[in-house]
């Protein structure tokens, strides 16, 4: 009840005020976009290829009169269908002459051209550079950041302890400060050379001494050069590659259900530079595409690096003979951590080969992976099928091709222990105001692909066949529907779930806008996976029901030309059958402001929850500064609140400084483990510069 009436009381204090047509601020709208994207997944994703692409946007906007549809799905805001719907109308109508004949195409609403129109152009072309030495060296952009970040608090992890119960147990206490540590340097000219390296050290780790005497805990450094004569890209040094529909090889950006309900085919961007911050799914070596043709290109690449994992067997010479798990968490910060860092060499060489015709494309893809021991992960119930051994081969053919009106996607690929994996999609507009997405999958228990990431609910592309039905309505011209149903079955048992089961997932939303001035939606989401019953005599546990529902308005609004206004209102509820509901809410108030003709600019929030159980916790998107990534959890009884402030001298310097403070009153502490903290306050403090020359 309690909630109810903060909730009622704070709908009628912000209601939208009459305001003058605006739009954000470019790099809000990069984040309203992570947002959109992430709406149904858990925190976790890396949007490091969505900042670069969309940056460079920015710099150099897309001329949508030349685009070819590998450049439009960078802009990451559309959906195939809509590019498939511009390059017609480009090629019925000719040449745009203005932005706003977008809003004649089918499928672009309002909403798409408002967060669109920064990025794009009409008749500015951006010519390919010659690539010489002086001329990169002559016209190439620099950037540099710097960044740190610490909880305020003292966390038990870095308490005072005495050295005889440090020697007793080594664990309990982290061998570095708490301070976080990022370093970027990237140089670019236009997109045709990219350069960089990335430091970084995370909290708990030695800096400079001990187990790292040479700095930072971890480095990625790379090269890509693409456009040269047949050499479509060319990348040395750290990478990530994407092919098909991830089946067989994914590494890089992959996003799953979200409110872009039409956005389930993936837009496979081959060979790329890695410049993120995730120490394990990338790949250290050279990777070379090549233009075998005028429709047919060839990839290859070869990766050799040490990555972690937890020792189980070694020889009389301490040499490692069998690894009992692969360790992806990228912290080593206690003896334990350190102890598992890089102690398992990875070997991978893949390749593909791809046909692109204007209606159709078809492509094959093939690895092999090899670590130097074996991996043998101790049985339980639930792995029994997962991959042992210590050499793997995956191939997939992929496709696409068009029928009509209808588009048609997917991919079928085997493992070498002859398990597959199947996925096969299709989407069309049923009118100019309806469009429809399907997508059927299917992937065998004894699946094992390490670096694939298809469309799927389960954490791994294996054990799970669904099928997933989603659709984009335009009622009216500020008015928008997206929906989706995804029904799900895992053949063999899982984690949490030690029988075979089935579930299902259903999502709708409503958006509508004003104008620019103001934008807001409505949307539910519900998800229902059963889960093990409480432990009983048998090994196959009998199974029971668990749904878990979301229900979210929200609404921003422009109050004047440079202040911003954000509400949201947010419950949730987690049922398990034969116990009593879950429920939590979400309550909060953001404020940007950004003055027309001063340096700097704000984003404020205030947010309240409570939540019975973990289980009932929430997620919201949080400003941060460039280049980080924060969806915290909200669950518990308390409140939280940052800014973030931006100070910008000229066009040389940028200076982020960003305070949050999470409060939960009444608690005698905060966290677990080594990350404990006495009292009921958690803060953080947060400042990054770059400088750009």
């Amino acid at each position: 009840m309690r909630a109810v009436v903060i909730i009622s009381a704070t709908l009628v204090f912000f209601l939208p005020l009459p305001a003058l047509p605006q739009l954000p601020d470019h790099h809000q709208l990069i984040e309203e976009l992570i947002e959109e994207l992430t709406v149904t997944d858990a925190p976790g994703i890396d949007p490091t290829i969505i900042y670069d692409d969309l940056i460079y946007f920015l710099q150099y906007p897309l001329d949508i009169n030349t685009a070819e549809a590998g450049d439009l799905r960078k802009l990451h805001f559309i959906n195939e269908l809509q590019i498939a719907n511009l390059t017609e109308y480009r090629q019925k109508h000719g040449e745009f002459l203005t932005i706003y004949e977008l809003q004649y195409i089918d499928g672009f609403s309002q909403d798409d051209i408002r967060k669109i129109m920064p990025f794009i152009s009409i008749g500015e072309i951006t010519p390919a550079l010659a690539v010489s030495p002086s001329a990169v060296l002559k016209y190439g952009r620099h950037q540099f950041f710097l960044r740190f970040q610490q909880i305020l608090e003292e966390q038990r992890g870095y308490s005072p302890i005495t050295d005889s119960a440090l020697a007793a147990r080594p664990n309990s206490r982290y061998l570095g400060s708490p301070l976080k540590i990022y370093n970027r340097y990237q140089f670019s000219y236009r997109n045709q050379v990219q350069a960089g390296f990335v430091a970084e050290k995370d909290a708990g780790e030695e800096f400079f001494r001990g187990s790292n005497r040479r700095g930072f805990d971890y480095y990625t450094l790379h090269l890509q050069i693409n456009d040269i004569g047949r050499v479509k890209t060319l990348a040395i040094g750290d990478f990530q590659t994407g092919f098909g529909q991830g089946l067989v090889l994914w590494s890089g950006l992959a996003f799953g259900k979200s409110a872009n309900t039409l956005n389930i085919r993936k837009n496979a961007r081959g060979i790329q530079k890695y410049s993120s911050t995730d120490e394990n799914k990338f790949f250290r070596g050279a990777g070379l595409t090549y233009r075998l043709s005028g429709s047919t290109e060839g990839s290859l690449f070869v990766s050799r690096k040490k990555i972690d994992a937890g020792v189980s067997v070694t020889d009389e010479d301490g040499r490692i003979l069998e690894v009992s798990s692969l360790r992806n968490t990228g912290l080593h910060a206690t003896p334990s951590q350190v102890a598992g860092k890089n102690v398992l060499g990875e070997t991978i060489l893949g390749s593909n080969i791809s046909y692109n015709h204007r209606s159709f494309r078809v492509g094959a893809t093939a690895v092999l992976l090899e670590y130097d021991a074996v991996l043998n992960p101790p049985e339980r119930v639930h792995n029994q099928f997962d991959f042992r051994g210590s050499r793997n081969i995956n191939g997939g053919l992929d496709y696409q091709f068009s029928l009509g009106p209808v588009r048609f996607f997917g991919e079928g690929a085997l493992s070498s222990s002859r398990g597959t994996a199947l996925i096969g999609g299709a989407m069309t507009n049923l009118s100019s105001k309806i469009s429809v997405s399907a997508l059927y999958r299917n992937y065998a228990r004894n699946y094992h692909a390490y670096f694939s990431n298809g469309f799927r609910e389960n954490t791994r592309t294996a054990n799970e066949e669904g099928f997933y039905l989603g659709t984009l309505i335009h009622p009216f011209r500020r008015l928008k529907l997206s929906a989706y149903f995804d029904f799900f079955s895992f053949p063999w048992m899982r984690y949490g779930a030690h029988a075979p089961s089935a579930g299902f997932e259903y999502f709708l939303q409503l958006d509508f806008n004003q104008s620019g001035n103001m934008h807001m939606y409505l949307n539910l989401r519900h998800k229902g996976k059963p889960v093990n019953a409480p432990a009983g005599e048998t090994v196959v546990r009998e199974l029971h029901d668990a749904g878990a529902s979301r229900l979210r308005y929200h609404i921003n609004y422009f109050v004047s030309p440079v202040l911003e206004f954000r509400n949201r209102v947010e419950l949730s509820q987690y049922k398990r059958e034969h116990l009593s509901p879950e429920r939590g809410f979400l309550l909060y108030q953001d404020i940007l402001y950004k003055p027309l003709k001063l340096p700097f600019s704000f984003a404020f929030r205030y947010a309240v929850f409570e939540t019975d159980t973990y289980n009932a916790r929430l997620y919201a998107y949080e400003n941060d500064v460039l280049y980080a990534f924060s969806i915290p959890a909200y669950y518990d009884r308390g409140f939280r609140t940052y800014l973030l402030t931006q100070y910008s001298v000229g066009e040389t310097v940028d200076l982020w400084i960003r305070y949050a403070l999470t409060k939960l009153p009444g608690r005698e502490s905060i966290g677990s483990g080594l990350n404990e903290i006495s009292g009921d306050a958690r803060s953080q403090i947060k400042a990054q510069v770059r400088l750009r020359f």
